[in-house]
C-alpha cells in the first residue's frame, strides 16, 4: 500500500501514527510518500517504529512535485492500493491513479477553502479538481460530519461511482488517561510560573481555521474587562504560516505577557495534563483529535460547535461556544477560571472518553475497508 500525503503534520501525522500502529504487519506492507515538512524528523521516527518506509517527495526547482513522485512510485513499484490524505494529495494521486488502474482511497482530513479557486482561472481549477476526484474509489471521512459537508464542496460528485464511507477517528487513550497530578507543578516549574497562574493550552496549527485569532481577542477582552484576571497564560505549542502574524498582533495589543510560545514536541500528553484548560476555537475541523486527547486526560475543554468538532464533542462535558465568537470564548475562559469545581466533571468523564475514542475501533474498520477495496 502506498500512502501519499502533501502535508504530513499536525493531525494527519497523528492520524497516521495512531491508525497504522494497529495494522497487521503480516498482511500489509506500507510505504509513505510525503512532502518534507517542519515535522519531518518526528514523522520519520513515528513511521520507523511501525516498519513503514518513508520516501520524501523532494521539490523540483522549488516547485511541488508530488504528482511526478506518485507516478514514479506507481511506475517502478507494485502496489495494490493508494491511500491519499487530504484534498491536495487526493488531487495529485487522482491525476495518475486511473492510468495504472489502481484503487484509490482518499481520507478527508480537512476542507478546501475558496482561496484555492479564486481569480480568473478559479472556475476552471474547480472544474479540473472536481473531475479528477471522480477517479477516487472511496471517499473516507474521519467523521460523519466532514464526509457530508465534503459532498457540498463539489455538487454532483457524490453521484459518481465512488463510495462514501465514514469511520470516526480515534487516539491511543492510555497515554492520556493515566493520572499525572504532578504534571502541572512540573510545567509551572519549567516555565517559571507560580501556582496562581492559570494555564490555557492551545495545540492547533497557526492557521485561520484553528481560530487562534479569537484567543487573542478573548484575552484582550478579559484583560480589559476584569481586574481580577491577571495571571492567565495561553501556552501555544504549534507551528504554521500565521505564527509571525499572530505574534505581531499580540505584541501590538500589549498582550505579550499573556502568551507563551513553546517549541513543538511530538508527545503532548504530559504538557496537556499540566494545563488547567484546553482551547479549541476552530471554525471547522474534520475530527477533533486534540479534543479526544483533552477529554481522555480529564482536562477542561472549551471548543466550538463547528462542523466536524461538534460531532467529536457531542454528549461530553465540553464547554461549547459558537465559531467566530470571541466574546463567548472570553466568557467561557472566565467561567473556567472562576469555577475550579468544573474540573470534576471532566475527570469523571475520562473512562467514557477512553472507550469512545479508542483508535483500535477505527483502525479495525479501516483495515476491513482497505481489504474490501483491494478484493
Amino acid at each position: 500500500m502506498l500512502i501519499v500525503c502533501m502535508w504530513p503534520w499536525g493531525g494527519i501525522r497523528t492520524y497516521l501514527k495512531y491508525n497504522y500502529h494497529h495494522f497487521p504487519e503480516d498482511e500489509f506492507k506500507i510505504t509513505l510518500l510525503a512532502n518534507p515538512t517542519v515535522e519531518k524528523q518526528y514523522l520519520e521516527e513515528d513511521m520507523k517504529a511501525e516498519n513503514i518506509e518513508v520516501i520524501w517527495a523532494r521539490p523540483f526547482w522549488g516547485k511541488n512535485a508530488l504528482f511526478f513522485w506518485t507516478a514514479w512510485m506507481l511506475l517502478t513499484r507494485r502496489f495494490d492500493l493508494v491511500h491519499s490524505n487530504g484534498f491536495i494529495s487526493a488531487f495529485h494521486v487522482s491525476l495518475v491513479s486511473w492510468l495504472f488502474r489502481i484503487p484509490h482511497l482518499f481520507t478527508i482530513h480537512s476542507i478546501l477553502t475558496d482561496k484555492y479557486f479564486q481569480g480568473k482561472v478559479g472556475k476552471f481549477k474547480r472544474f479540473i479538481f472536481k473531475n479528477s476526484l471522480k477517479n477516487v474509489t472511496v471517499f473516507h471521512g474521519v467523521g460523519n460530519d466532514i464526509l457530508e459537508y465534503s459532498k457540498t464542496l463539489f455538487p454532483g460528485l457524490e453521484k459518481s461511482r465512488s463510495k462514501w464511507v465514514a469511520i470516526r477517528s480515534g487516539i491511543e487513550p492510555e497515554r492520556f488517561l493515566n493520572d499525572s497530578p504532578e504534571a502541572g507543578d512540573r510545567l509551572r516549574a519549567r516555565l517559571q510560573y507560580d501556582n496562581d497562574t492559570f494555564l490555557f493550552g492551545f495545540f492547533g496549527r497557526f492557521e485561520p481555521e484553528k481560530g487562534f485569532n479569537h484567543i487573542i481577542d478573548a484575552v484582550e477582552i478579559l484583560k480589559k474587562g476584569n481586574e481580577q484576571i491577571k495571571n492567565l497564560i495561553v501556552l501555544a505549542m504549534s507551528s504554521g504560516r500565521y505564527e509571525k502574524e499572530y505574534k505581531a498582533d499580540i505584541e501590538s495589543r500589549g498582550l505579550t505577557g499573556s502568551f507563551r510560545f513553546l517549541p513543538f514536541v511530538p508527545d503532548i500528553a504530559d504538557i496537556m495534563k499540566g494545563c488547567d484548560a484546553i482551547l479549541m476555537p476552530s471554525t471547522i475541523e474534520a475530527w477533533g483529535l486534540v479534543a479526544c486527547e483533552s477529554l481522555c486526560s480529564g482536562i477542561p475543554l472549551i471548543a466550538t460547535d463547528c462542523v466536524g468538532l461538534r460531532e467529536t464533542i457531542e454528549n461530553t462535558p465540553t464547554i461549547r461556544i459558537h465559531p467566530h465568537d470571541s466574546d463567548a470564548l472570553a466568557k467561557a475562559m472566565s467561567l473556567i477560571i472562576s469555577h475550579p469545581e468544573l474540573k470534576d466533571k471532566f475527570k469523571s468523564f475520562r473512562e467514557e472518553a477512553a472507550r469512545r475514542y479508542d483508535v483500535r475501533r477505527s483502525a479495525e474498520k479501516l483495515v476491513a475497508l482497505f481489504k474490501n477495496v483491494i478484493h
